[in-house]
């Protein structure tokens, strides 16, 4: 059957339709329904390859999510890497030593005074922390390196002299207090069996001197602090002072206190070990 036979079989059914319904439809309507029947095919072929294709790129999504975290990350400056799972980070360099300082191991005895006074003598050469005194544990003969014979003591009249002999108290123990400072306590009792301490005592317009005191730390006139101040005869010198005025001597007063001001420290003592400190 050919084109001209198949279109007049379309045209008898369509007059069959129009006698049944009252109308006959013309062959350029015919044409137009057909048209927009192949219009709707293409517009759903059309929608439901958009609608497969978002569907693909949703299980792309899904299986990339439930790829999970990377769990190597890279190394950030210094060598250092996070950890995936804290945030922390850590460091491939070596860590710092550490530091090492003079101060004597625990459980060590204290090997030395820390003293600093307040204003430092001009020519001095370190503070007491670099001599092994241990003070505290040991008690001391004070003697000057200019007075051959003679000692200093705490007088039996309460003052601190120089003695050629055994008069008085001269053997002494430094007691730290903390901040450099030291009680000068006597280790020897006087006759009621107790045991004083330095105390700086004023006199008015005449020099400060050192007087014996019942020993109490929180008093700041018995608070003396110990500088290293040279050597002799091969034997460390010492410098002692109270609130930066230094004890020194003065041939018409013996030992007493005075502020250095621009004038050189003259006066030095040495420290004679005479063993261990009594108990308390």
């Amino acid at each position: 059957m050919g084109p001209d036979d198949m279109l007049d079989e379309a045209l008898r059914g369509l007059a069959r339709q129009a006698g049944q319904t009252g109308r006959l439809a013309t062959v350029a309507e015919v044409r137009r329904r057909g048209d927009s029947r192949r219009r709707r095919r293409h517009i759903a072929t059309a929608a439901l390859g958009i609608a497969v294709l978002g569907a693909v790129g949703a299980g792309a999504t899904v299986v990339h999510l439930a790829a999970g975290p990377r769990t190597t990350l890279p190394a950030g400056p210094g060598g250092t890497t996070a950890d995936p799972t804290t945030g922390a980070t850590s460091s491939t360099d070596p860590a710092p030593s550490t530091p090492v300082t003079g101060e004597p191991t625990s459980g060590s005895p204290s090997a030395t005074p820390s003293a600093t006074p307040s204003a430092t003598p001009s020519g001095s050469q370190s503070s007491a922390s670099a001599d092994p005194l241990r003070l505290g544990q040991r008690r001391y003969v004070l003697l000057r390196p200019d007075a051959t014979e003679s000692v200093v003591s705490l007088l039996d009249d309460g003052s601190l002299g120089e003695v050629d002999g055994d008069e008085g108290r001269s053997l002494f123990v430094f007691v730290p207090q903390g901040a450099g400072t030291y009680l000068v306590r006597t280790a020897e009792p006087d006759a009621e069996g107790d045991r004083d301490c330095w105390q700086v005592r004023s006199a008015g317009s005449d020099p400060l001197t050192v007087v014996a005191a019942a020993c109490s730390p929180d008093e700041p006139r018995q608070l003396f602090s110990i500088v290293v101040q040279g050597s002799d005869g091969g034997k460390r010198t010492y410098a002692l002072s109270n609130n930066s005025a230094y004890l020194r001597y003065s041939a018409q007063r013996g030992l007493i206190l005075e502020e250095l001001g621009d004038a050189p420290l003259e006066t030095v003592f040495r420290f004679v070990d005479n063993g261990p400190a009594p108990e308390q």
